[in-house]
């Protein structure tokens, strides 16, 4: 797995308690993916101590992470939010103001953007200028589609 955190997923709960609540302590596995949430808690007390207890949250979130697939990176490439008011994943129109020799220039283009590898973005710029608006934003589209084709997944 891409991700190297031993406790990925896990969370570490304690809550001291008071006078009507006993306290609790131990840790929780949250998984959430494509629309399935996973989540179960470890008591320090349940599982003999704390070390024990963290040593079976690990060897649930394992298998659970085994059963709920994560989406490929094509996948999630091409996934449209609910916060995307574009219409399209990775295009979006942007102003770019720059500052020389005094004067302040203000460039508007569309960016397309992707990212073909964990922790690498690529982006491509489209003048509105030059192109209008219309060209611009097509282009910005075929472009992320060409690559976003290539990824694996």
């Amino acid at each position: 797995m891409a991700n190297d955190n031993p406790n990925r997923n896990i969370t570490r709960i304690e809550n001291p308690g008071d006078g009507e609540k006993r306290a609790v302590k131990g840790y929780e596995v949250r998984i959430y993916r494509r629309g399935q949430r996973f989540n179960q808690f470890f008591a320090d007390d349940a599982y003999g101590n704390k070390t024990k207890a963290l040593a079976e949250a690990r060897t649930v979130r394992d298998k659970m992470e085994k059963k709920l697939k994560p989406f490929s990176r094509k996948e999630l490439a091409m996934k449209v939010t609910k916060r995307n008011t574009s219409g399209v994943r990775g295009v979006r129109v942007r102003k770019t103001i720059v500052t020389k020799n005094g004067k302040t220039y203000t460039y508007e283009h569309v960016e397309a953007s992707w990212s073909p590898v964990p922790g690498e973005v690529i982006k491509k710029s489209f003048s509105v200028e030059k192109m209008g608006l219309e060209a611009a934003w097509k282009s910005a589209i075929e472009i992320r589609e060409k690559a976003v084709a290539k990824l694996k997944g």
